[in-house]
């Protein structure tokens, strides 16, 4: 198994409902004083896995069930020198005159274990078989799910080894053990792990600039090349012996003092990865076998503390190094060898082996008590051949009550531990196209989330202003309450990468709040209902909302507060797309035509007056954006204004939230990138701009996020500039020049939210990912000219419209409508982090009829647009656009007069030009 499937396995470990208690011998069991047929039963069946009695086995089992049947069950469940075995049931239903009955079984041979999840249908013994307790038998077995290779992994302290000059290897590291001890943990197949403590060093040093650049942020230096006091190493034991060289190790008399610090090492590194925890099947530490090729360091280092390196050679990015005490990814990367098979783009969804259509969501929410309740029912359709597992995401908290399909019955749900997954096992294999319906009950705490990096959020703000001189209290205004369930809070059951799918969605909440969520208002009604906790005989008005998103969004999101209406109007655009779950003449009922956009906007109440004229505003940046695109994707959109200490926003698929910055505060956002000047609705303008970027076009992986964000950034200048007119957009694309300037040297955009990452600095990310984004945008603009340009927005637009695209997708899109070549244009600006470097000459012909400008790049080689300014002997000056592309390139400009002086500056390109 690979390692990234620790996180697919560990679902075994979680959530497992508490069964019966057993010892393993059958003189020793003690059944419980009020134990029906079943647990009787199940309990037998315990004892006879345990001694592996094989001919016990049909003694339990009816004369109706078939020899296959039996044969099958005992050639998977029993195994030569099998000493344990737990059996626990996991669900009942009745059927007939009996039940079946899931169960699930850890079976043990000395260190090596499996589990095996069976469909047990349970009858009772005629009449003249029965006898005692025993008063149920098993009809019929069928096998739902196993799992194979766990083993109990232990440190072998009966060897100890010195070592001496041992080197060890791997992608981007090198560990060099010059002295100490070693111990090994083995398994039947030989060595898997090894604990080192002495004199060490670790190297870090992966190729890419870019990654040197954020090691350099996290350490000071391009590589990390550190001493080290400890080592605990993870590999394949069918590789471990190639890969070590175990002749360095010199076998010694253990010490009582190098045992224990090793034990300590062993048990803290240990159980970290590849450790399974399996509730009440077992109290003792079960683990699975690093597959060949990935390896698993924690090292401890005298500089930086403990890391983390990962090779996980099934990954889209197989390398990396995480620092686990601050929670920092510090590199994360393609090996050289993934990236010949991977290329320099990939998809988030390769990972997946289907796609959600829809989903049906029925949740009861608390908010004040920050508790949920629901039932989440997905449409599903595989994409591979042989399907019979899969994996869902819901937050850690929630709890999953039962999952069922109509198709299948109920099936096997198992809870990844410390992590969001669900594990799904299916009856039986699916074939590639299959349609399956799952509905998934869960409830549980559950706090909302915060705005998250998608949207413009201002963080690492500073206190301003003088202390109060007469040392009075602050009046503290607290915001109105406000509850965001959105991408980051997994609070329904979905897929475990973002997927475009329709979706129906009900909430039931206090009267007292109102719901802004995705999708189309279809009713909302109050009722007065018991006390769900019971607590009280009284009863407690409650809203029921309903929504129906019929255009595939990518997550279903809800924001919950005290809202008053502000206003409505209707947004005119050229086209909406249509309905996916109608006819494609037909619109859902009661839906707006199909050339305009229904806009509505709610505040918060003491934003009430403020806001009177914002209607008219969002509908006329809705139809800007319409107009531009040919099209906009979601026949409604709901804007939510609340009240806050600094402007931010998130604006998820059919509404948007903006936080307004009315209330008193001591903190300043005025140096953030973001921070633009010269358009008050610029935020807005970027948020409402998300519906077509980020929402109705996603990104593949978080390398991809600079489409969403930058994107919206650019058309909120272009919004700017419809209102403001052209001069108004030329500055605001001057102020995000200047901080992509100061910020590039922090990585390339395509670095997503690493960007400022490891410094806990988020003005990084929206420097590069917002800022720089659109400059880039704007210079590709200026260097194909706006027709193309505009041409290729359109077209990557309609191309990849409730889907996902990247940064190639984008290219090929301008590419198809212009003759020049991009490839060195993205892989520079977006790829690659360098500024270009050019110098500027210039000399008048002989004839003095033109003027001969010259610009050389010192460095690497980059197209760009620059603009020029020739000031004259006589007259007004005049702009020149060049387009470079070459090392050296001289262009030849006509003039009406003798030139006396030729201006570099430029505020609207990523260059540094001298003369």
């Amino acid at each position: 198994m690979r390692l990234h499937a620790l996180a697919v396995i560990c679902l075994l470990a979680l959530c497992l409902p508490i069964g019966a208690t057993s010892t393993i011998q059958p003189q020793q069991l003690q059944r419980p004083q009020q134990a029906d047929g079943v647990v009787t039963l199940l309990a037998d069946l315990e004892n006879v896995l345990a001694g592996n009695q094989v001919e016990g086995f049909p003694l339990l089992t009816a004369a109706s069930m078939s020899s296959g049947e039996i044969a099958i069950f005992t050639a998977t469940s029993f195994a030569p020198e099998q000493n344990f075995a737990v059996v626990r049931e996991r669900d009942r239903r009745p059927t007939g005159p009996g039940y079946l009955v899931m169960v699930e079984m850890l079976l043990g041979r000395g260190k090596n274990g499996r589990i095996a999840t069976w469909q047990l249908l349970v009858q009772p013994r005629p009449p003249q078989a029965a006898e005692g307790a025993v008063s149920y038998e098993i009809a019929s077995a069928t096998p739902i799910a196993a799992v194979d290779g766990l083993v109990q992994l232990d440190l072998d302290i009966s060897q100890q080894y010195e070592v001496r000059d041992l080197t060890f290897t791997a992608p981007g590291l090198t560990v060099r053990l010059s002295s100490g001890v070693v111990f090994l943990g083995r398994v039947d197949e030989g060595p898997t792990a090894l604990v080192f403590r002495g004199r060490g060093e670790m190297v870090f040093a992966p190729a890419d600039p870019a990654e040197q650049v954020q090691i350099r942020a996290f350490g000071g230096r391009p590589s990390i090349d550190t001493p080290i006091e400890s080592l605990f190493l993870r590999l394949s034991p069918y590789e471990f012996q190639s890969r070590v060289d175990l002749a360095q190790l010199v076998p010694t008399t253990p010490h009582p003092g190098d045992i224990a610090r090793a034990q300590q090492i062993f048990e803290e590194f240990g159980r970290r990865s590849y450790t399974l925890n399996l509730g009440d099947l077992t109290t003792a530490r079960w683990s699975l076998l690093p597959p060949p090729g990935d390896t698993l360091a924690e090292l401890r280092t005298r500089r930086h503390g403990n890391l983390t390196y990962v090779r996980s050679v099934d990954d889209a990015e197989d390398v990396s190094l995480f620092d686990r005490q601050r929670g920092r990814n510090i590199s994360v990367y393609a090996s050289p060898e993934r990236l010949l098979t991977r290329g320099p783009y990939y998809s988030e969804d390769d990972a997946i082996a289907y796609d959600v259509e829809h989903y049906a969501i029925d949740v009861t929410l608390d908010p004040e008590r920050d508790w949920i309740s629901g039932r989440g029912t997905l449409r599903l359709r595989t994409k591979v051949d042989g399907l019979s597992t899969l994996s869902l995401k819901l937050a850690e908290s929630l709890a999953v009550s039962s999952i069922s399909s109509p198709e299948l019955g109920r099936v096997l749900a198992l809870r990844v531990s410390g992590q969001s997954g669900v594990l799904v096992s299916l009856p039986q294999a699916l074939p590639r196209g299959s349609r399956l319906v799952l509905d998934v009950f869960y409830s549980g705490r559950l706090a909302p989330q915060a705005v998250d990096r998608e949207a413009i959020d201002v963080e690492g703000q500073v206190a301003q202003g003088p202390p109060n001189p007469l040392g009075m209290q602050d009046i503290v205004i607290p915001p109105e309450p406000r509850y965001l369930y959105s991408n980051r809070t997994y609070w329904y059951p979905q897929a475990t990468v973002t997927d475009f799918a329709t979706a129906a969605l009900q909430i039931t909440l206090p009267a007292q709040f109102q719901v802004v969520a995705s999708g189309n208002l279809i009713n909302s009604t109050v009722s007065q209902v018991p006390d769900p906790t019971g607590r009280t005989g009284d009863s407690r008005a409650m809203r029921t909302v309903q929504f129906l998103a019929d255009r595939p969004l990518r997550y279903v999101a809800a924001l919950v507060s005290r809202f008053v209406p502000v206003g409505t109007r209707s947004a005119p655009a050229p086209a909406v797309a249509r309905s996916a779950l109608v006819g494609a003449d037909t619109e859902v009922e009661g839906a707006l035509p199909s050339d305009a956009v229904a806009v509505d906007v709610v505040a918060t109440p003491r934003l009430l007056r403020s806001n009177r004229s914002l209607p008219e505003r969002v509908a006329d940046i809705v139809s800007f954006y319409s107009g531009v695109i040919g099209e906009a994707p979601y026949p409604n959109f709901t804007l939510a204004t609340l009240d806050a200490e600094l402007p931010s926003g998130h604006s998820p698929a059919y509404f948007a939230l903006w936080n307004q910055p009315t209330l008193p505060t001591t903190l300043s956002w005025r140096d953030d990138p973001v921070a633009l000047h010269g358009h008050p609705f610029f935020f807005l303008a970027h948020e409402v701009a998300h519906q077509w970027w980020g929402q109705a076009v996603g990104w593949k992986n978080y390398h991809e996020q600079w489409l969403s964000e930058g994107l919206a950034q650019y058309f909120a200048a272009m919004y700017a500039a419809h209102d403001g007119g052209e001069d108004l957009e030329r500055r605001l694309f001057a102020q995000m020049r200047s901080s992509a300037m100061d910020l590039s040297r922090h990585g390339p955009v395509h670095l997503g939210y690493r960007l400022g990452h490891i410094q806990n600095d988020s003005r990084i990310f929206r420097g590069l990912v917002y800022n720089k984004s659109a400059v880039v945008l704007h210079m590709l603009r200026r260097l194909i000219g706006p027709d193309a340009f505009m041409r290729g927005i359109q077209r990557f637009y309609r191309t990849h419209r409730f889907q996902k695209a990247g940064t190639g997708d984008l290219q090929a899109a301008f590419e198809a409508e212009t003759t020049l070549s991009l490839d060195r244009f993205f892989e520079r600006w977006i790829l690659g982090f360098s500024l270009p470097e050019a110098r500027l000459s210039w000399r008048m012909d002989p004839a003095g009829t033109h003027v001969v400008i010259r610009v050389e790049q010192t460095g690497d080689v980059f197209d760009f647009p620059l603009t020029v300014t020739l000031q004259f002997v006589a007259g007004a000056p005049e702009q020149v656009h060049l387009v470079v592309s070459n090392a050296v390139q001289e262009v030849r400009v006509p003039v009406s007069a003798r030139v006396r002086q030729v201006d570099t500056r430029d505020d609207l390109s990523l260059v540094n030009v001298r003369r």
